[in-house]
């Protein structure tokens, strides 16, 4: 699995990141949104390739302000369990 950044600056993103989760679930792809040190950025977890455009769209259209996803994406830690993240 992979992870990137999603940043909406000046936006507490953090506290609401159950809904910013439930949204991006509809998402194949993707598979956890987790917090970060920084209010305003989560962490998404994802399988296979990144659509920041559908995510960003999605969570537009169901009242979030625009996202910035960081171009530069890693792998996420793979000693933990499928099951863990969730």
């Amino acid at each position: 699995m992979k992870t990137c950044n999603m940043r909406v600056q000046g936006y507490d993103a953090r506290a609401q990141r159950g809904w910013i989760r439930w949204e991006l679930f509809l998402h194949d792809e993707v598979r956890d949104v987790l917090p970060t040190p920084r209010d305003d950025t989560l962490c998404v977890v994802y399988r296979g390739e990144p659509d920041p455009e559908a995510w960003t769209a999605t969570l537009i259209a169901a009242g979030f302000p625009a996202p910035r996803f960081d171009e530069r994406t890693d792998d996420a830690d793979t000693d933990e369990p499928e099951g863990a993240a969730a």
